[in-house]
């Protein structure tokens, strides 16, 4: 009897950890964003009206957490509805515009001001916004009035220019002198993009009272802008460089692949996900986030085709629904081969687990000490 006790103090203490260890794997949306009728996808695959560049979903997943892609063209009530699910929200950079009704900046209207309103009730909820990700942050946040230059900042491989006072911000309070010192020497950072905000321009905004500005850099001519910013109130980060390429894009020989470029690329990674562990929303059972999340789809090969993406997730209206899944014991008679696993949900679709399996332990030390 005593050896079966410790047997089940050794299972449910595993379980515990099981739990524990799940808790630190955030589940952070991705927004998708549209595809052009006359575009590339469209003349290779028919029907899709949607994509995320995998390189994204591999960022996120490098550094420990998973995603779920967020759909374009939906109400209000859809982002609301998932926005209390999920654990952050990434917008990825891109080539769409700001004026296109029910795509990329329409829906992420309604997360970034979704994400204002769970901060203010005291629900952590951060926001990364990627080159057009943080143009569109900060365009939202100032009630869409345009403060962004043409730059000619395409193809280039360039270092960090932190501002004097960067440790200051909570992005960069915690990092290593050593990191610091590879990210201003090396070229770390990879930009492509055709618009950017200067110092100038938060200025006469008086975006800079809602803004920090952590570093600069120059455009191939010389024009000085914005390249990292978080905003003093709430957990919302934007970067105009791509720190995901460096690790998972090699479409194009300007990319850096350097041992300093990795490095830079995954402490952005790093910060962002440790910051989404900080949320404990979850889904309200392990079915509803197993038909959620990204995969339930399948990337495609892309450059191959001449896309600037090696990989693809591409979406159909008809995919942007949720997938049919076997309910949680599975259909075959005796167990659940064949059917659906469960998964261990942290937050509060798991709620009463760790208490009971606590208890459980506490119960059995006890025995096996009589």
């Amino acid at each position: 009897m005593k050896n079966f006790t410790i047997s089940l103090v050794i299972l449910i203490g595993t379980l515990l950890a099981a739990s524990e260890a799940d808790i630190s794997s955030p589940i952070i949306g991705v927004l998708t964003q549209e595809v052009y009728v006359d575009g590339l996808i469209s003349r290779h695959f028919d029907n899709k009206t949607s994509y995320i560049a995998a390189s994204y979903v591999k960022y996120l997943e490098g550094a420990g957490a998973r995603v779920v892609p967020i759909w374009i063209g939906r109400n209000r009530s859809y982002y609301d509805d998932l926005m209390h699910k999920i654990n952050g929200v990434l917008l990825p950079g891109g080539a769409t515009w700001f004026n296109q009704s029910n795509g990329y900046a329409d829906a992420g209207e309604h997360l970034i001001h979704l994400a204002i309103e769970l901060n203010d009730q005291g629900v952590f909820m951060p926001v990364w916004g990627t080159c057009l990700g943080m143009e569109l942050l900060v365009y939202k946040l100032a009630n869409e009035t345009e403060h962004r230059i043409n730059c000619e900042g395409t193809g280039m491989a360039i270092p960090m220019e932190f501002k004097a006072d960067y440790k200051k911000s909570r992005l960069f309070a915690s990092i290593s002198d050593d990191v610091v010192n590879i990210m201003v020497r090396e070229n770390v950072t990879y930009h492509w993009h055709q618009f950017c905000y200067t110092e100038k321009d938060f200025e006469r905004g008086l975006l800079n009272e809602t803004w920090r500005v952590m570093s600069l850099n120059n455009d191939w001519n010389g024009t000085e802008f914005i390249s990292t910013v978080e905003h003093i109130k709430y957990p919302f980060y934007g970067v105009q460089f791509h720190p995901e390429k460096p690790l998972y894009e090699f479409t194009k020989n300007s990319i850096p692949h350097t041992g300093a470029a990795v490095l830079s690329g995954q402490f952005f990674a790093d910060f962002f996900v440790n910051e989404a562990r900080k949320s404990n929303q979850s889904f309200s059972n392990a079915t509803e986030q197993a038909r959620t999340l990204i995969y339930n789809y399948k990337p495609e090969y892309t450059s191959i085709l001449g896309s600037s993406y090696i990989q693809q997730y591409l979406f159909t209206n008809n995919e942007m629904e949720i997938p049919d899944i076997p309910d949680e014991g599975g259909d075959n008679e005796g167990g659940s081969s064949g059917g659906y696993i469960p998964i261990i949900v942290p937050g509060d679709g798991s709620s009463t687990t760790m208490p009971v399996l606590s208890g459980l332990l506490l119960t059995l030390v006890l025995l096996s000490n009589n």
